[in-house]
């Protein structure tokens, strides 16, 4: 879990968090967010966010190791080449 004390998240920018290029920071690139989100949900975990005036808490949530995760397919093998005769 990550929590600051600062002003909030407004409402209006709430449903935003996740979105590709949305950011507030000048020299921000608005992926952060987003890639964590896709990377936690990729492998069955949450992520959760609460914010009010005078701080914001974001929880990660990852699956328990007893359970199932969806895994990234495996790399193709490739067939071993012929030798010439």
């Amino acid at each position: 879990m990550f929590q600051d004390t600062g002003p909030g998240i407004p409402p209006g920018q709430m449903g935003d968090l996740f979105e590709p290029f949305r950011t507030t920071k000048a020299d921000g690139h608005g992926m952060g967010l987003m890639i964590v989100q896709r990377i936690l949900r990729d492998h069955g975990g949450t992520v959760m966010v609460d914010s009010r005036p005078g701080g914001t808490r974001i929880q990660l949530n990852f699956p328990r190791d007893d359970q199932r995760i969806r895994l990234l397919a495996a790399p193709r093998e490739k067939a071993p080449a012929e030798s010439p005769a």
